[in-house]
């Protein structure tokens, strides 16, 4: 017989198979312990504190993480809510529900709740994204152990990107779950290789499923992902222009699955967004003030450990630091030069020029420096009035650009010239530089998310046939505006609200991102001001105005307002025309002439 230890045999299937799941265990682990550590703060008290301190917008993504095992549960539509904007209600696929991930995460929701469920999707979505980037560029780098440090570089850089960091501490969990990028980049692999397409309707159908799953987690990403596989074709297109009809028939099959799977599985979110009730009527946000700041790109925020720019030049940059995440930095775009000069590599130039298309979308409509708005027009202003599209925040196509950073370094790292010492050490020094400059900082933040005891104990005077005035009143504000949310979904929940923080339409509005003021909300901000007490009609007319709108109850929670609550309470009082009763924290006030919903 042969001694293994004189003859290297191959390595048997199964072997490999094994060897390759503990490649990804192991990656897997080190990601997520880079993740625990980023936000080890939440750790504390995962069910009492939220992730992130920017928005408004933890609270809302706790909120409809409930929303999912709570209509299954009942027997309700998970995708159309009345529960709150009450009566006119939501359509789930025309805010950030993320359906997807609340199915995922449901059994967390179920016995931890959604506070603790949206944490720890916060804490997964970098990892699992980073994962799904090392599958992908499987058939891009080499099996060796060169490949696989090349994929694991890559996969942290991706997960660990400014992009996730940033968006992470905006607790915007849709965006930290980027997983369509690097499966486009597996589709674009089977689509575009060099020889004839295999099996195109395979590759097509699962390309649709890919597209149908995106659909029912965040729409911007889908159209995002669409728009840069079709770039990718044309880069490739114009790279090869032989090869493109000998490819025509392979792509135009892929294609016909890939439409008829999306339409077929797709067929009713497509019809939730695009004709589905509550619906926006008009655009949702400006297209023109949603691109990314040029200076960005050299400039880090405070979320990156490495910051070679003076103290504050980061406080110039437009928008908040929620979408500030399209650092790539000296060291990153010299050795993105460096690799596309040396590397003999088409699929390297390719990645690279989708990635420098992706950044110069990003910029949006026309250039904005250091917060100034210069009117150099750009060319996302092409798709400024195109339906649907104009919804897409041009500063999110920073996720393409951060994707295409991390497959140029791997590609890099495997291929990178190690022929002499001083080439090798070139190589290594360059890579290590680029890969420090992208080191995150430890600047993840957290906030408190009390929730009264009335509430958590189910708010049990309360019932379905309820809609209720929380006080302070339910906005889009990101400091704590939208607190209420997760106070009646802690509820249970027990009642509806006309109120809330979403993306709608009603009677009165074409778009609406919140409830409009109503008399018994303005005159409670009026006395908490310090203005002088409403007149007798007008606490008429409030009182009338909230029996009209179908208020059943006013939920008043002091030291949550600010000024002169006590003010604010005598006023809600009189309102209502109720004393009140205070229990677990919440004074609780009904309205007597007040018809119950249904």
């Amino acid at each position: 017989m042969l001694d293994e230890r004189q003859v290297r045999l191959p390595l048997p299937p199964e072997r490999r198979r094994g060897t390759t799941a503990g490649l990804y265990v192991l990656l897997g682990l080190g990601y997520l312990l880079v993740s625990l550590w980023l936000q080890r703060r939440v750790l504390a008290d995962p069910g009492g504190l939220l992730i992130g301190h920017v928005t408004a917008d933890a609270d809302m993504f706790a909120w409809w993480l409930h929303r999912f095992p709570f209509a299954v549960t009942h027997g309700e539509n998970p995708l159309v809510t009345d529960w709150m904007h009450w009566p006119h209600g939501l359509n789930a696929l025309w805010n950030t529900a993320v359906p997807l991930l609340a199915l995922a995460l449901a059994p967390v929701t179920l016995v931890a709740g959604s506070v603790t469920a949206f944490n720890v999707g916060l804490v997964l979505g970098p990892v699992v994204s980073g994962l799904v980037l090392v599958a992908a560029l499987g058939p891009y780098v080499g099996a060796g152990t060169r490949g696989w440090v090349a994929r694991g570089i890559a996969g942290a850089l991706y997960a660990f990107s400014p992009f996730h960091l940033a968006h992470a501490i905006a607790g915007h969990l849709n965006l930290t779950w980027s997983l369509l990028p690097p499966l486009l980049l597996l589709v674009a692999h089977h689509l575009f290789a060099r020889g004839p397409l295999r099996r195109p309707w395979l590759v097509g159908a699962l390309t649709g499923l890919a597209l149908v799953g995106q659909l029912v987690l965040y729409t911007q990403t889908l159209a995002i992902g669409v728009i840069f596989l079709v770039v990718t074709a044309v880069v490739l297109a114009l790279r090869f222009p032989r090869r493109v009809r000998a490819h025509l028939p392979g792509l135009l099959r892929a294609g016909l699955a890939c439409v008829g799977v999306f339409v077929v599985l797709g067929a009713y979110p497509l019809y939730l967004v695009l004709a589905g009730p509550n619906r926006p009527r008009g655009a949702i946000r400006n297209v023109h003030a949603t691109g990314a700041d040029l200076a960005n790109l050299l400039v880090p925020t405070r979320l990156t450990a490495v910051r070679a720019v003076p103290d504050g030049v980061d406080t110039e940059l437009g928008g908040h630091i929620g979408e500030q995440g399209g650092y790539v930095g000296v060291a990153v775009l010299a050795l993105v030069v460096v690799a596309v000069l040396v590397v003999r590599s088409t699929t390297l130039r390719v990645v690279a020029a989708v990635g420098f298309l992706s950044w110069v979308a990003s910029l949006g409509t026309s250039v904005v420096l250091l917060g100034d708005y210069t009117g150099i027009p750009l060319p996302w202003l092409g798709f400024a009035e195109v339906p649907l599209l104009s919804e897409v925040e041009p500063v999110r196509i920073q996720v393409v650009t951060a994707l295409c950073v991390a497959v140029v370094v791997a590609l890099w790292v495997d291929r990178m010239p190690l022929d002499t010492p001083a080439t090798a050490v070139g190589a290594v020094a360059l890579t290590a530089l680029a890969v420090v400059s992208w080191l995150p900082a430890d600047a993840q933040e957290v906030r408190p998310a009390p929730v009264p005891a009335f509430f958590a104990g189910g708010a049990a005077p309360l019932g379905p046939a309820d809609v209720v005035e929380i006080y302070p009143r339910i906005t889009a504000a990101w400091d704590d505006g939208a607190q209420g949310l997760r106070w009646q979904a802690a509820s249970g929940p027990a009642f509806r609200i006309r109120g809330g923080y979403f993306i709608a339409s009603d009677p009165e509005d074409d778009v609406a991102i919140q409830s409009r003021w109503n008399r018994y909300q303005i005159g409670a901000q009026w006395v908490a001001d310090g203005k002088n007490d409403p007149s007798d009609d007008y606490t008429a007319a409030a009182h009338r105005e909230l029996r009209d709108l179908g208020i059943t109850a006013v939920a008043f929670v002091p030291g949550y307002a600010g000024g002169d609550e006590a003010r604010a309470l005598t006023w809600t009082r009189r309102v209502t025309g109720d004393p009140g009763r205070f229990d677990g924290g919440v004074w609780l006030f009904r309205l007597p002439d007040a018809a119950p919903v249904g």
